[in-house]
């Protein structure tokens, strides 16, 4: 297995499938990518959102989306940073990737696009609230992948 992609969310879960993958790529002598796929833009959530920004001019509205956005993307790069220190201390270099859009459809194409021979994930992520409404993205994930899939519990 020359390429391991691994998905991560910050959990715990996920902190395990990271340790499991690095397991394997010393094992094997792997290239490994940490991908944190965001589900969110910076769009106004709210009416109340829209009746303040009502009184703001377009270039005021514009700063403050672009701040959003930016802490927005801070926030995601620090997931895949820390997760990414744990690597370093293993001597195993790592690519990084913070990705938008549905997480199981963005990992599936991200590993089909760039040639991966292994996805690896954790069987739950944040929340079971959101794993109910969205359905579990290991799931769909081990549906969907067109290669193999780990899934670390």
């Amino acid at each position: 297995m020359d390429k391991i992609l691994v998905a991560i969310d910050g959990s715990e879960s996920s902190k395990k499938a990271a340790e499991k993958a690095a397991e394997l790529a010393l094992s094997l002598d792997s290239e490994v990518t940490l991908i944190h796929v965001h589900t969110e833009s910076a769009k106004p959530p709210t009416d109340q959102f829209n009746e303040v920004a009502s009184y703001l001019s377009a270039d005021t509205l514009a700063e403050i989306m672009d701040q959003k956005e930016e802490r927005i993307k801070s926030e995601k790069e620090k997931i895949v940073e820390e997760a990414a220190v744990y690597f370093d201390q293993k001597g195993i270099e790592v690519n990084k990737e913070v990705l938008y859009g549905d997480p199981a459809d963005v990992v599936c194409d991200y590993a089909e696009e760039n040639g991966f021979d292994l996805i690896v994930l954790a069987d739950k992520g944040h929340g079971k609230v959101k794993r109910f409404l969205l359905g579990s993205i290991s799931d769909k994930v081990v549906r969907h992948a067109n290669i193999s899939v780990l899934i670390v519990k």
